[in-house]
C-alpha cells in the first residue's frame, strides 16, 4: 500500500482569516443592510463553523444574522448566494494584485511541509473549503504548483470533504494508508475509523484539545512515513 497524506488548506497550511475578513469587508463596504463595523476577533470566532463563503452573509447581514451554533445547521437561500456572488468578486477584484497571497501568512507548518511537497507531489493531495483559484494562485506563489487541490467547488459537487475522499478512492481498503491533516475536529469527524490517521492540529481556527498535535509532531510523522515508503519502493 502506498501512503498518501491529505492537507487541509485554511487553518493548517495558511492563515488566511484575514484574507477573508478583507475580503468579507471590502464585498459589503458601503451597503446599508450588512453591519459595517464588525471587529477582526468577532470574524475570527464566526470563521471557525464556515465552511462555505455564503455562511458570511450571516454574520454581516443585519436581517439574516443567525446564533453561532446554527450556522452549521443552515440551508442557504437567495440572499446567501447573493452574498457569496458579491464576496467572489471582491476577492476577484483583489487577486488582480499580484501581490495578492502575501495577505494570508503561511503557517511554520508550511515552511516544514514544502520540501516534501515539492520532492513528492504526487503524494500529497490539499482538501480544502476554499475556492480553487485562490488555493492555486497562493501556492503557485509560493512555489508550489503541481500538488493536486480539492477546493470548494468539488465540494459542493459532490457534498464534502469525504465525498470527495470516496470518489478518490483514498479510503478504499488495501490502497492507501491515508493521513489526514485538519485543524477542525468537525471536518476529521467522519474520517475516524475510515483512514490510518486523522490528525488534529493545535493550530488554526478550531479549539486545540488533548488529541491534538503540534506542527513539529505532524511533521515528524508525515516525515517519517514518507522515508520508510520511499526506502521500501
Amino acid at each position: 500500500m502506498q501512503t498518501f497524506f491529505v492537507l487541509d488548506f485554511d487553518g493548517v497550511l495558511f492563515n488566511s482569516a484575514f484574507e477573508a475578513y478583507s475580503v468579507a469587508n471590502k464585498a459589503t463596504k458601503g451597503k446599508p443592510e450588512y453591519r459595517q463595523r464588525i471587529s477582526y476577533e468577532e470574524f475570527l470566532v464566526f470563521r471557525g463553523v464556515v465552511t462555505d463563503a455564503w455562511h458570511y452573509n450571516r454574520l454581516y447581514h443585519r436581517e439574516h444574522a443567525v446564533p453561532l451554533d446554527e450556522v452549521r445547521r443552515l440551508k442557504p437561500i437567495e440572499a446567501d448566494w447573493a452574498f457569496a456572488k458579491d464576496f467572489f468578486e471582491a476577492r476577484r477584484v483583489m487577486m488582480e494584485d499580484p501581490q495578492w497571497p502575501k495577505v494570508m501568512s503561511p503557517y511554520d507548518f508550511f515552511f516544514l511541509m514544502r520540501p516534501l511537497l515539492l520532492r513528492c507531489p504526487d503524494r500529497f493531495a490539499i482538501l480544502s473549503t476554499r475556492n480553487l483559484k485562490s488555493i492555486h494562485e497562493t501556492l503557485t506563489f509560493h512555489g508550489i504548483d503541481n500538488v493536486q487541490v480539492f477546493g470548494q467547488e468539488d465540494i459542493r459537487r459532490l457534498g464534502s470533504k469525504y465525498a470527495i475522499a470516496l470518489d478518490q478512492h483514498w479510503l478504499d481498503r488495501g490502497k492507501y494508508i491515508v493521513i489526514y491533516v485538519d485543524d477542525m475536529s468537525s471536518h476529521l469527524e467522519p474520517f475516524d475509523g475510515q483512514i490510518h490517521l486523522p490528525l488534529h492540529a493545535d493550530w488554526g481556527y478550531d479549539k486545540a484539545t488533548l488529541a491534538s498535535l503540534s506542527a513539529n509532531q505532524i511533521f515528524a510523522i508525515i516525515n517519517s512515513l514518507l522515508s520508510i515508503t520511499e526506502k521500501d519502493a
